[in-house]
C-alpha cells in the first residue's frame, strides 16, 4: 500500500504597509510573487536601486522608502518706486510638509501612499538676518530701525517702507508775471507754464513808468540719494531769455514803461508801443487816421474815411462805409455797415502768396501727369510738342490755373515781390502764349522746384495771427490772417474771409446771406432765414463746419465738396469722412 500526498494550496505573495513598515509575504507553491508600486512622493528603494514603475518583489528584498519633506521656509524681496528712494520689503512665511506612508492593507498589487500633514511655520526673521538680506540687495542708505523692530515682532510683512532716501527737489523754473493783456497767449512752445496769466489785469495802455511785468526768479533743483546711497542729480532750472525794447526798461527784475502806449511781449521782448488815441468820430474834419503803431478811436469810422493801423486798431463807435486796415488783433464795436476791413498787414499778403503758390504746385503735379499719359498713350498726333499739349489743357481742363497765375503776380506786386523767379516764370511759360515755347513737360518740375524755394523762404517768416473781434455787421467785407469772433448780433449779406476760424460767440447771433470761408473751422449759431436767402460757409478740406440753426439754401463747403440744405435744420456738423465723401449730420428743425 503506498504512502499518501497532501496538496499545498498556492497563494499568491502580498504586501502590507503597517507602521510605516514595507511588510513583503513569498508566494506558497504556484502562487506569483507581489507586485509594489511607488508612491507619487518620495522615493523607493529595492535593494539600493531607485524605483520608478511596478517592481515585483521578494521577502528577501531590501525594500526602503525615502521621505521627502518640504522645509519651512520665509521668501523675502524687495520693490522700489521709480526713483529708487524707496525701498519696501515682504516676507512670505511658508509652514513645512511631512509626508508619511500610509499604513495598506496585504494586496498582491500595492501601490504606496502617502499621508501629507503641515508642518511648523518657520521662526520669525531676527533683525540681523534683515540686515544681511538688505546688504546683499544692495540697500545702504535711509533704513528704517523702526521698521526693522516691527518685521521682527509680526509674522505679517507686505509691502513695508525698509528703506527711504532723499527725493530730488524739482526745479523751479523762472516766470514772467504780466500786469497787462498781453496779444499773445504764448510765446514759445517751451515757455507756456513760464507766464502767469491769473494775475491779469485788462489794461490795454498805460503811462510813462507804470509797472507792467515782473521777473520771478526760480531756484536749481537740489541733489537728492537713492537707497543704493547713490546721488540723483537735480535739474537746473529753465531761465527765461527776455529783453526790453522801444518804450521798456528793466530795474531789479521789474519791467517799467517809459512812454505812454500800448504794452506787449513779443519774441522775448517787452515794448511800448505808442497809441492814438481820437476821441471823436473820424471825420474829413479829422482826416484819415494812418499810424504806425496801435490806433484806439472813442467814436465811429465815418463814410468814405481810412483808417490805417502798423499795430492795433480798437474802433468803439462802429464804421460806416469805411476802411480799416491793422496789422495786430483789433476789436471793432458797433455796427460795421458797407465797410471794408483787414486784419492782418503785411503778414496777410504774404499768407496769400503762401496760399495760392500751393495751389499752384498741386496744379503743376496734375498739369504734368495729364501731359505724360497724353504723350505715352500716343493720344495726340506726332509733331505735337509738350508745349501745345500743356497750352491745350490749360485752355480745356485746367481753367482755373490762369486765375491761380494772376493771383500770384498780384499778391507778389502786394509784397514788392513782383520780379521773383516764379513770377517771371509764370509770365514766360505759363501766361497766354508762354506754354507753347516749353519744349519739354520736365519744365514744368523746374517751375516747381522754384515755387518749393520760395515757399520755403516764405515760411521762414513767422506768421503772426490777429484776431478781429466785431458785434454785427452789413453788407461788408472782412479779411482777417486768423480768427473772427462776433459777439453781437452777427452779420446781414456780409463777406467774411479768415485763415484759422470763424466763431459765433453769442448765441442768439444770426448770419443772414453773405459768403462766410474759414481755413479751419466756422461755428455758427443760427444761419440763413425761413425765407431761404442764399448763405454760403467754405473751409478747407481738413476743416469743420458747425451750426446751431440752418435754414434752406444754405451751402456747406469743404475743399471741393459742396452741399446744399434743402430743409431747415439743427445740431448740423459737417466734415470729410475717412474715405473723402462729405459727411453732414444734422436733425430736422
Amino acid at each position: 500500500m503506498g504512502e499518501g500526498k497532501i496538496d499545498i494550496e498556492s497563494k499568491d505573495g502580498s504586501i502590507s504597509v503597517e507602521k510605516g513598515e514595507i511588510i513583503v509575504k513569498n508566494p506558497i507553491n504556484k502562487g506569483e510573487y507581489a507586485i509594489i508600486s511607488p508612491a507619487s512622493k518620495g522615493s523607493l528603494f529595492i535593494n539600493g536601486k531607485k524605483v520608478n514603475s511596478p517592481t515585483t518583489v521578494k521577502e528577501e528584498d531590501k525594500i526602503e522608502f525615502k521621505e521627502e519633506n518640504i522645509l519651512a521656509k520665509r521668501e523675502i524681496s524687495f520693490t522700489y518706486n521709480e526713483d529708487k528712494t524707496e525701498g519696501y520689503i515682504s516676507i512670505n512665511y511658508l509652514k513645512g510638509i511631512n509626508y508619511t506612508l500610509k499604513d495598506l492593507k496585504e494586496s498582491k498589487n500595492l501601490t504606496l501612499d502617502i499621508d501629507e500633514k503641515e508642518g511648523e511655520y518657520p521662526p520669525i526673521v531676527t533683525k540681523r538676518e534683515i540686515q544681511e538680506e538688505l546688504l546683499k540687495a544692495g540697500i545702504t542708505f535711509g533704513i528704517d530701525e523702526e521698521a526693522l523692530e516691527l518685521i521682527t515682532k509680526n509674522r505679517k510683512t507686505e509691502k513695508v517702507l525698509i528703506a527711504k532716501g532723499i527725493k530730488v527737489k524739482p526745479p523751479i523754473d523762472d516766470k514772467i508775471r504780466l500786469f497787462f493783456e498781453n496779444e499773445k497767449k504764448s510765446y514759445d512752445s517751451e515757455s507756456q507754464e513760464q507766464i502767469d496769466y491769473r494775475n491779469f489785469n485788462p489794461i490795454t495802455s498805460v503811462k510813462a513808468n507804470e509797472l507792467i511785468a515782473e521777473i520771478i526768479k526760480g531756484e536749481n533743483g537740489v541733489d537728492g540719494k537713492n537707497i543704493f546711497s547713490k546721488t540723483i542729480f537735480g535739474k537746473a532750472k529753465k531761465n527765461i531769455a527776455f529783453s526790453t525794447g522801444y518804450g521798456a526798461r528793466l530795474k531789479d527784475n521789474l519791467i517799467y514803461s517809459t512812454i505812454d502806449g500800448k504794452p506787449k511781449f513779443d519774441k522775448n521782448t517787452f515794448l511800448v508801443e505808442p497809441i492814438y488815441i481820437l476821441n471823436k468820430d473820424v471825420t474829413i474834419a479829422t482826416g484819415n487816421i494812418k499810424f504806425p503803431s496801435n490806433v484806439e478811436i472813442n467814436g465811429k469810422v465815418n463814410e468814405g474815411m481810412k483808417v490805417i493801423s502798423g499795430g492795433s486798431v480798437l474802433v468803439k463807435g462802429g464804421a460806416f462805409s469805411a476802411e480799416i486796415e491793422a496789422k495786430s488783433s483789433s476789436k471793432i464795436l458797433g455796427n460795421i455797415v458797407d465797410s471794408t476791413i483787414k486784419v492782418g498787414g503785411t503778414n496777410l499778403v504774404k499768407a496769400n502768396r503762401i496760399k495760392y503758390l500751393k495751389i499752384l504746385e498741386e496744379d503743376l503735379k496734375v498739369l504734368s501727369t495729364n501731359t505724360k499719359y497724353i504723350k505715352a498713350n500716343n493720344l495726340v498726333k506726332k509733331g505735337i510738342t509738350d508745349g501745345i499739349i500743356i497750352k491745350s489743357l490749360i485752355e480745356t481742363k485746367l481753367k482755373s490755373i490762369n486765375k491761380t497765375l494772376i493771383k500770384i503776380i498780384s499778391v507778389s506786386m502786394q509784397d514788392n515781390c513782383c520780379n521773383s523767379e516764379v513770377v517771371i516764370l509764370i509770365k514766360e511759360k505759363l501766361l497766354g502764349l508762354g506754354p507753347s515755347r516749353i519744349k519739354d513737360v520736365s519744365e514744368l518740375d523746374d517751375i516747381a522746384y522754384k515755387i518749393k524755394e520760395e515757399l520755403e523762404e516764405l515760411e521762414k517768416d513767422v506768421i503772426v495771427l490777429s484776431d478781429l473781434t466785431i458785434e454785427y455787421a452789413q453788407e461788408s467785407t472782412i479779411n482777417v490772417l486768423g480768427n473772427i469772433h462776433i459777439t453781437g448780433k452777427g452779420l446781414f449779406t456780409t463777406n467774411l474771409d479768415a485763415s484759422e476760424s470763424i466763431v459765433f460767440d453769442y448765441e442768439n447771433s444770426v448770419c443772414r446771406g453773405g459768403y462766410l470761408k474759414a481755413g479751419k473751422l466756422i461755428k455758427a449759431s443760427t444761419i440763413g432765414s425761413e425765407s431761404g436767402v442764399i448763405t454760403s460757409l467754405e473751409v478747407e478740406k481738413s476743416g469743420e463746419i458747425y451750426a446751431n440753426i440752418a435754414y434752406h439754401n444754405t451751402t456747406f463747403i469743404i475743399g471741393n465738396k459742396k452741399y446744399i440744405l434743402d430743409k431747415p435744420s439743427k445740431d448740423i456738423h459737417v466734415y470729410i469722412e475717412k474715405d473723402g465723401s462729405l459727411a453732414v449730420d444734422k436733425l430736422l428743425l
